[in-house]
């Protein structure tokens, strides 16, 4: 069933990409203020003394750190959506029996990830949705 879901993904990209170069349909970049480059996201250092971590947000990193369920607490902020429409999101979940295993296509999207070191169960940090920005670390 992979494979065939794999094959299936593979074949709809193609012709996605093979039917954009046939069609030789210049888009005009230039409506709607042009494509502006994103700028770049930098992930925000929790405050000083806090007991959440920034966790390096490398592909292998995070892919070690959810290598197992450890019975930590985790705040993830990644963006959703397509370059004209993205919003920030976040989630706060314990990394135990009951999570399910992070994949790599998700992990991909992740911009920051967080964990929490203290004792009891953390706040859920507030976000902005239109820049990703951390507003309250809710110590």
């Amino acid at each position: 069933m992979k494979k065939l879901l794999s094959i299936l993904g593979v074949i709809g990209l193609t012709t996605a990409i093979t039917t954009s170069l046939i069609s030789c349909e210049k888009p005009n970049n230039n409506e709607n203020g042009g494509n502006k480059p994103e700028p770049p996201y930098n992930s925000q250092q929790p405050p000083e003394n806090s007991s959440w971590k920034l966790i390096n947000n490398s592909l292998n990193n995070i892919r070690k750190e959810f290598e197992k369920h450890n019975d930590k607490w985790y705040f993830i902020i990644w963006k959703r959506g397509n370059s004209s429409n993205w919003i920030w999101q976040s989630m706060f979940f314990k990394y135990n029996e009951s999570a399910p295993r992070m994949t790599g296509a998700w992990l991909s999207s992740i911009k920051s990830i967080y964990r929490w070191d203290g004792l009891n169960e953390p706040q859920i940090p507030e976000i902005n949705t239109n820049t990703g920005e951390i507003l309250d670390w809710k110590e």
